[in-house]
């Protein structure tokens, strides 16, 4: 019982430092900028998802073409690091730039616009917000302290995990929700409705959701889940946390 109650401390400790490790800065300068004073712009195209680390904050909006801009304190977009690596837009700051986790420095927005989202990663404590998801498949994923909203997401199946206490909120319709939390941050998805789901929560983060169908609930620790009246869960838990499915 020690072993397992220990789970969600080990999950909380290893996953944001997983997350900061995947796809490692390379030591480059990212792609370049054009434009001066408080405004930079990047010619980069053909990213399906988007990667912030740090403290910056991304608006994601879905148009027809691609493009990149940021916006703030000249001397903090010249810090600025965007490149594309693989299918992500990664969005953070250049090495030896005077950035760290803890330090001093005045953020930046950065405005992105492309046809279709099918990924968003935060590690850090920057905010990514996206107007909508729709066509295939989505994967959110917020470890550390930064929030990820979703305006409207309609996709066949969804799936948000959080490793910290950043919080994740969704709006919209989808065949199938996975939610994996491992942490103290939230769900807040009381307006995405969704056929079935699968719920993991190791920690002390709540999910909210609206299920109609069946769904399976795994719980460690004192986090809630609420799928709502019409949900049918199968739930196993440990811990004081509660579900609440079904009328």
């Amino acid at each position: 019982m020690r072993a397992i109650l220990l789970l969600p401390a080990l999950l909380l400790t290893a996953a944001p430092l997983a997350a900061c490790s995947v796809d490692g800065d390379d030591g480059g300068p990212g792609a370049s900028a054009a434009g001066t004073g408080t405004a930079r712009t990047f010619a980069i195209t053909g990213f399906t998802g988007v990667a912030l680390r740090g403290s910056d904050d991304v608006d994601v909006r879905v148009g027809p073409a691609f493009s990149v801009r940021a916006e703030g304190p000249s001397a903090e977009l010249d810090k600025l690091k965007i490149e594309r690596v693989g299918d992500m837009l990664r969005v953070g700051r250049k090495p030896n730039s005077g950035f760290s986790w803890g330090g001093q420095h005045r953020s930046v927005k950065v405005f992105v616009t492309m046809p279709r989202i099918a990924a968003a990663q935060i590690a850090g404590s920057g905010n990514l917000a996206i107007d909508r998801v729709t066509g295939g498949d989505f994967d959110g994923d917020s470890a550390g302290s930064g929030n990820l909203s979703i305006a409207l997401l309609t996709v066949p199946h969804a799936k948000l995990s959080i490793a910290g206490s950043g919080d994740i909120a969704a709006k919209g319709a989808v065949d199938r929700l996975t939610v994996d939390v491992a942490g103290s941050g939230n769900v807040t998805a009381n307006g995405l409705k969704a056929r079935g789901a699968t719920v993991s929560v190791a920690g002390s983060g709540n999910v909210r959701a609206e299920v109609v169908g069946s769904a399976a609930v795994s719980i460690v620790g004192s986090g809630d889940v609420d799928l709502g009246r019409g949900a049918k869960c199968a739930t196993t838990k440990i811990g004081s946390g509660e579900v609440h499915c079904g009328g």
